[in-house]
């Protein structure tokens, strides 16, 4: 039996990823990014897409809302809606269990 070693990176939900960095670390193209930002579902820091930063936390919008894309075939209205519901359900779900 084989061991595999998996290489990767810890990225901290308060480390700011400029927009290349977002592209690199998720695989997708700078233009789904923007449209990303466009639809209202990441929020940079910055004016302009070359000045934009990212928080670490959006790592998990923008995953999710590529699998929901790929798997369910949803548009980015939807994975928006989707992901808003998502987050008040986790936040509901630490409410509830945790005070």
């Amino acid at each position: 039996m084989g061991h595999d070693i998996l290489h990767g990176i810890v990225i901290e939900e308060s480390e700011a990823l400029s927009l290349s960095e977002l592209c690199r670390i998720c695989n997708v193209e700078v233009e789904w990014i923007i449209a990303l930002v466009n639809e209202g579902i990441l929020e940079p820091a910055g004016t302009r897409p070359e000045d934009w930063f990212f928080s670490g936390i959006v790592l998990q919008r923008v995953l999710v809302v590529r699998r929901l894309q790929r798997d369910l075939d949803i548009n980015l209205a939807g994975a928006a809606l989707v992901l808003e519901l998502l987050e008040e359900r986790n936040a509901s779900f630490v409410k509830t269990n945790f005070y």
